[in-house]
């Protein structure tokens, strides 16, 4: 009986600290929840990423000890929770929703003291309601607006360091590896549209 419960929730926590390794190691997300940590880390002034052990040796070693902390506490914290979210949802949606909402002003309005935040946030939640929807995955989306600076940043270092040249990125072979796979990757789903509807034309 114990194995039975404890072989599903091994398969469900084990996956958990994996995305936080390329997270640290080369500040790329692993999935959209630790996309929004480096967002919050960012925003804190921590530049997650190779550097960070050289520069902030000290938040390496708050992050290992609040890991080591945070297993300790998991079990009487997890227990206080469930009781605790029992009586959370034990409250109307009416009354729930209006009590979010306002958590989430406050905070877009705490971020730079601006009321252009607090429309940001109701722009980028109709977005988003409108993607559920349409079954469009948001986690792509949280990936390319935490990404998209970093991207834009170091692809704009390396064409100044290049001079305007696109071959600098297959110059070397891990590069031109690199960069091939990125540009299949690209081309397979435009390629396997291309011959369905040619196979569906010629059924026709």
């Amino acid at each position: 009986m114990s194995r039975g419960w404890s072989r599903p929730d091994r398969r469900t926590t084990a996956p958990c600290p994996a995305p936080r390794i390329p997270a640290l190691v080369f500040g790329i997300p692993g999935d959209s929840i630790t996309a929004i940590v480096i967002g919050v880390l960012y925003i804190k002034g921590i530049n997650p990423g190779p550097m960070v052990f050289i520069t902030q040796p000290q938040m390496i070693y708050a992050v290992f000890i609040v890991f080591l902390i945070a297993n300790l506490i998991m079990l009487p914290l997890g227990w206080m929770a469930i009781k605790g979210a029992r009586q959370v949802l034990s409250i109307p949606q009416r009354v729930l929703m209006p009590i979010i909402l306002m958590f989430c002003m406050v905070g877009s309005f705490a971020i730079n003291n601006s009321v252009f935040g607090i429309w940001l946030m109701f722009v980028f939640g109709i977005i988003g309601f409108l993607m559920e929807e349409n079954d469009i995955p948001i986690a792509p989306a949280i990936l390319g607006l935490v990404l998209g600076p970093m991207l834009e940043q170091n692809f704009v270092t390396s064409m100044i360091k290049s001079d305007g040249s696109f071959l600098a990125f297959f110059e070397r072979p891990i590069a031109a590896g690199l960069g091939l796979f990125t540009i299949a990757v690209w081309m397979i789903p435009v390629v396997m549209l291309l011959l369905r509807r040619r196979r569906a034309g010629a059924a026709a």
